[in-house]
């Protein structure tokens, strides 16, 4: 937990102000909803707090009895980087909260620090307190345990260890960039968050938004086959290694069927069979013919993992797309927690 003095700011009911605002998070769906141009304070009573991914939600009512919802990032983001726990935020404390309010005006904001009655500041979204230079201190993430660390370097075999995403922004990539069909663009333009955000109902992500993920992945080496263990959404995937794997009469599934072969020490997969509604989650559709060409190369120190990928999908493009690449390094130590999403309750 991080306490540290807050830069001083008049405490009144609701402050809005202008600020300048990065768009890189940890948590990415979500601040479509908020304003990265603005920043606020709520002043209020703490009355519920709901502490699972996909993202936390704390409750609070303002004096004048306006009920606030603040949304944060994902649970597991909040006690990897900061070590924040549910009891931090106790029922019916006094706080201020400082974050980025919604873009529709209704009462709900992305928090980013809190000050509680007694004083202490709580770091709730690191990335955004640091942009914003809301702190003039602010401590070190929580240290990987010792013995953790040792086993990674020992275990350690090529691709075959725990990597982290360091590379992903909001804006991977623009809607400007993508040739899309005149069918695809009616489903894209017609798509609402809030209502058609598969991943707000804990519907795990497909590819290739699934690999667009900022959790930690492990690969695990299975002899014909690799395993992918993707953090986020609990996501499995199978890639398979053999030289007669064929995905013709396979079940379709989320995250398809793929097929992996090394080509000068690269990792390059080719995934069919998707059953997955959507290419992101910013409501680009992907159709049942869609084909996703990965590649995976390590750096020769093998600290770095460079994920690049190219969407061949006829029906949603006039031509292939190619995504930007991904960065992933290797932390020694960090490990795969369990997801367990949960729909946040209406």
């Amino acid at each position: 937990m991080y306490r540290s003095r807050l830069y001083p700011v008049p405490l009144i009911g609701i402050l809005v102000g202008s600020v300048l605002a990065s768009s890189h998070s940890l948590a990415h769906h979500a601040l479509l909803a908020f304003d990265n141009s603005r920043l606020i304070e709520v002043r209020g009573v703490i009355e519920d707090v709901f502490w699972a991914n996909p993202h936390i939600r704390i409750t609070v009512r303002t004096a004048d009895d306006t009920v606030w919802d603040l949304e944060g990032s994902s649970l597991n983001a909040i006690e990897r980087n900061i070590g924040l726990t549910r009891e931090d935020f106790p029922i019916g404390e006094e706080a201020v909260f400082t974050g980025l309010p919604s873009r529709r005006g209704d009462p709900r904001m992305r928090p980013a620090l809190a000050r509680l009655s007694s004083g202490q500041v709580v770091v709730i979204e690191r990335n955004r307190v640091e942009q914003l230079g809301l702190l003039d201190e602010i401590a070190d993430r929580p240290a990987a345990d010792s013995e953790q660390v040792e086993e990674a370097i020992r275990t350690a075999n090529g691709i075959f260890r725990v990597w982290t995403n360091v590379g992903r922004t909001r804006d991977h990539y623009s809607d400007a960039d993508l040739p899309l069909t005149d069918a695809a663009r009616a489903a894209k333009e017609s798509w609402n968050q809030e209502e058609d955000d598969t991943l707000l109902l804990c519907i795990p992500a497909g590819l290739p938004e699934a690999m667009l993920t900022p959790f930690p992945m492990a690969f695990i080496d299975q002899g014909d086959s690799i395993v992918l263990h993707l953090e986020e959404w609990d996501n499995i995937r199978t890639i398979h290694m053999r030289g007669d794997a064929d995905p013709a009469n396979q079940a379709p599934s989320h995250l398809g069927y793929s097929v992996g072969r090394w080509e000068d020490g690269a990792l390059v997969v080719s995934t069919t069979e998707i059953d997955h509604p959507f290419m992101d989650d910013l409501g680009t559709p992907l159709s049942g013919s869609a084909e996703i060409i990965e590649r995976f190369d390590m750096s020769e120190d093998e600290t770095r993992l460079d994920w690049s990928a190219t969407v061949v999908d006829p029906e949603t493009f006039t031509e292939p797309v190619a995504l930007p690449i991904v960065h992933f390094e290797w932390q020694p130590g960090t490990r795969i927690k369990p997801y367990n999403c949960t729909v946040y309750p209406d």
